[in-house]
């Protein structure tokens, strides 16, 4: 009895161990940050460079783009499992040709076979094989220019109706759809699954903003209105970058050149929670429920 409890402890010390080493595993992947770098240059040729690490060599991930082209690399404890190779030229069939003479030779005594009269009825003499071979009156007659172009406006007549069932029916749809679709918007669950995606979508974002951004961009178009223009379309970024990224413009030629360097972390455990509070939202499980049988899912 002593080592029947001896052995349960045993297995159930080991049970816990594993079952502790798998919530450790968890709280690692969703609590330990990854740690990102990323560089992009651009003046004749375009440099960048990406990098990210989980847990400092446990697991590493690079990306770099040159004037060679695109490499990357995926390590684990420093041995890598992932990364890109030069693709093998594969080496061209060999062909195999035929004497014509024995291709066309071949060709003619299997139509010979294939084709009925001689040694399909041998006992039948040749003089009376015609009569076996002469079958015009069951086949159908041809039909005439007339019949012919009856039969092609008939046709014609059934697909533009049937086309035109179809166009009707779809439109009706349609209809059905976007009246269901209207009603779903103005909805008061809808609102407010809307507000509850929106707060954590700006949680998400705030997480995921570097925590060093730093660059110099030097930008110009084909003439200065357009230059004016597309500076004005990025003075809506302003706020993210304004004392970050430094942006000259240049009003006298086309050209675009700087560099950038940002650096940050990503917690999966943040994004991860945000997610569930949406997913887990009353009022978007009915939206997204409503929003399915408008449009005719499960």
């Amino acid at each position: 009895m002593h080592i029947v409890w001896l052995i349960l402890k045993i297995l159930l010390i080991v049970i816990l161990s594993l079952v502790g080493l798998v919530v450790l595993l968890a709280l690692l992947v969703l609590f330990a940050p990854v740690r990102y770098r990323a560089y992009v240059k651009k003046d004749d040729d375009i440099f960048a460079k990406f990098s990210a690490r989980w847990l400092g060599f446990v697991l590493c991930f690079k990306v770099l783009y040159d004037s060679d082209g695109l490499r990357y690399r995926l390590r684990l404890f420093g041995g890598t499992i992932m990364g890109s190779e030069k693709s093998a030229i594969p080496e061209p069939e060999e062909e195999v040709y035929s004497e014509p003479g024995e291709y066309s030779r071949a060709e003619t005594e299997e139509e010979a076979s294939d084709s009925p009269g001689y040694e399909d009825y041998p006992s039948v003499e040749p003089e009376d094989r015609q009569f076996l071979l002469e079958d015009s009156e069951f086949e159908e007659p041809v039909p005439g220019p007339l019949i012919r172009l009856g039969r092609r406006i008939d046709s014609m007549a059934k697909t533009v109706v049937s086309k035109f069932k179809d166009l009707s029916e779809k439109f009706a749809s349609l209809k059905k759809k976007k009246d269901g679709y209207t009603k779903l918007v103005h909805n008061v669950r809808t609102k407010e699954a809307m507000r509850v995606f929106k707060v954590e979508l700006i949680k998400v974002l705030k997480h995921l903003k570097p925590t060093k951004l730093k660059g110099q961009i030097i930008y110009g178009a084909d003439d200065p209105a357009t230059t004016g223009e597309r500076l004005g379309y990025m003075s809506l970024l302003f706020p993210l970058y304004y004392d970050n990224i430094d942006i000259t413009p240049d009003f006298s030629e086309a050209r675009l050149e700087g560099d950038l360097f940002m650096k940050g972390r990503i917690i999966l455990g943040t994004i991860g929670w945000s997610a569930l509070k949406v997913i887990w939202n009353k009022n978007v499980k009915i939206t997204i429920a409503r929003f399915k049988k408008i449009s005719g899912g499960n």
